[in-house]
């Protein structure tokens, strides 16, 4: 057995059994694993037990990582032979012709994650449609790679990443972002193969519960934007102080605005080492951050002066647009540069 249908299921109804006997019908083998499911869905379960299909069973649920986890657990200590799996929704989204699409990629791109990217054409409920550009545009933002569809559940994956795929963290759906952030780390390509955009009854049987998960899925992401907003506070409490503080020779508003951005920079250095990016050690890193924070320095303490001086700006609006501008320019320069890590070979 060289390639599988891998099928996460949490109450699945009868359409589970319809894929599973499209997908045998031409020869592909199917694991499906039982989030927990209860007693209401027994008879699928039963109709798959009569056509001898595995179903590897969580006792209560997990959610859909820890169940794509098991099932990747299965797959490789029971078919150590396997050179792929395909991952498949069990609510009739993903049609047999679209899995045979991205089995076919992973075949031509044995190295590749596989994406079944939706078209978003027809009638798309508002909460979907808007959740995928929002996941996009963020994506693209913290990583620089371009995803057309971050949220599908229609992926192909090589033998040699599914032990990766279980040391991520994530046991719901943000296991699915997890995937994508960490392929820059793990120095593979994302192909991405057009399927239909298939919702029934407005994705009402999705189990995804969008304030919960989508917490989780952007948790990376929001951590940055905290650690930032800390260091904002830093910053400009420092600054407000500097030139409110009655000291004998008045500060230049330059100067105040030099003292703020380095006390919150080691703030923001040492939040973003540990919290976001996980990085340790940190010399190689301390020395291009402290140099990323010279060259802002040098671009924000002349615009600054410029707004203020010869433009007439307020000292705290120059401030802020000359803040948002950079805060774009330093996360860049951190994701790229400093706390870049080197691929997994």
């Amino acid at each position: 057995m060289e390639y599988v249908v891998l099928i996460p299921a949490y109450k699945p109804d009868m359409r589970l059994v319809a894929l599973v006997d499209e997908l045998t019908q031409v020869d592909l083998p199917v694991l499906v694993v039982d989030d927990g499911s209860t007693e209401e869905q027994r008879p699928v379960f039963d109709e798959l037990a009569k056509r001898n299909i595995p179903v590897v069973r969580h006792a209560v649920n997990q959610g859909k990582g820890r169940a794509i986890k098991t099932g990747f657990n299965y797959l490789l200590i029971n078919h150590p032979e396997l050179k792929g799996v395909v991952t498949a929704d069990c609510d009739g989204q993903h049609t047999p012709a679209d899995i045979m699409k991205v089995l076919d990629a992973l075949r031509k791109h044995p190295d590749d994650m596989i994406i079944g990217a939706r078209k978003f054409t027809g009638k798309v409920p508002l909460r979907s449609m808007f959740g995928n550009k929002l996941t996009r545009a963020v994506f693209w933002f913290a990583t620089g790679i371009k995803v057309t569809d971050t949220q599908t559940g229609l992926r192909g994956f090589p033998a040699s990443c599914m032990a990766r795929v279980m040391k991520l963290s994530g046991e719901r759906y943000e296991l699915e972002m997890n995937m994508l952030l960490a392929l820059k780390n793990w120095n593979m390509h994302a192909t991405e193969v057009p399927i239909e955009t298939i919702y029934i009854n407005d994705n009402a049987a999705s189990h995804f519960n969008a304030l919960k998960d989508g917490l989780l899925v952007f948790r990376q992401i929001i951590t940055y934007m905290c650690s930032s907003a800390a260091s904002w506070i830093v910053d400009y409490g420092m600054y407000i102080l500097l030139l409110l503080l009655p000291l004998p020779v008045k500060l230049p508003e330059v100067a105040c605005h030099v003292i703020a951005r380095i006390c919150s920079s080691l703030v923001n250095f040492k939040i973003n080492q540990k919290a976001v990016f996980h990085m340790h050690g940190g010399k190689r890193e301390f020395v291009l951050y402290v140099l990323m924070v010279a060259i802002t320095l040098s671009i924000g303490t002349p615009l600054l002066h410029l707004l203020t001086n010869n433009a007439g700006w307020n000292a705290l609006i120059a401030k802020m647009c000359v803040d948002t501008l950079l805060f774009f320019f330093n996360y860049l320069v951190q994701r790229e540069i400093i706390f870049r890590r080197k691929p997994q070979k």
